[in-house]
């Protein structure tokens, strides 16, 4: 009888397990996309610092939170400012409030997980593990001209990037989201997070 017990408890365990492994695999905190919907675009996004797109997947789906302190305010360029075709320039940015030391916390399946001493299996490099940001510049008729997913604070075009944005015959607006994340999942708390958006140009 108790062997019995001992190995209905260690399936019911299991199950808890692999239940959070998929929650987890899905995305943010918030409940990623279900079976049968729609996955998201994430076709040309540019990866910086120590980006992946296992931790982009959960951001794009993850419901974004206006959270002033806690939206990225973006440090240049400013507002209505004309950059010089060249050299690139360079595009730097800030957590705007108090929360932006908020640290990572994990759900109940990824406490369980830590309790069981189970790791989910990442594909696709190292972990993302704290801020993650997502750099969207837009026109008027395309809002995905240039994307980039990174985990630091700056972000200096290549020569690629770059002449996407120097071709651009319409003024450019610079939205930045962020999320903080845990083992590439948005963390318990941890948004997405919406960011006020800075509309610039690129001079002749």
């Amino acid at each position: 009888m108790r062997t019995g017990r001992r190995m209905a408890m260690v399936g019911a365990m299991s199950a808890l397990v692999w239940a959070g492994l998929g929650v987890g695999a899905c995305g943010g905190e918030d409940g990623a996309t279900s079976g049968g919907a729609t996955p998201p675009d994430m076709e040309g996004v540019i990866y910086a610092g120590g980006a992946n797109d296992e931790a982009l997947y959960a951001l794009l789906t993850a419901t974004a939170k206006d959270d002033p302190a806690q939206k990225a305010a973006i440090d240049t360029p400013e507002e209505g400012a004309t950059l010089p075709k060249d050299p690139a320039a360079a595009f730097s940015w800030h957590i705007s409030g108090t929360g932006a030391s908020l640290s990572p916390s994990l759900d109940p399946a990824g406490a369980l997980r830590e309790w069981l001493g189970v790791r989910a299996a990442h594909a696709h490099g190292t972990p993302v593990n704290g801020r993650g940001y997502l750099l969207v510049f837009s026109v008027p008729g395309n809002d995905k001209l240039l994307r980039v997913f990174t985990t630091e604070l700056a972000y200096t075009p290549d020569a690629n990037a770059w002449s996407k944005l120097a071709s651009a015959v319409a003024p450019i607006t610079l939205t930045i989201t962020n999320a903080i994340f845990e083992d590439s999942r948005v963390a318990q708390g941890g948004g997405p997070f919406l960011g006020e958006g800075v509309t610039f140009s690129v001079g002749p």
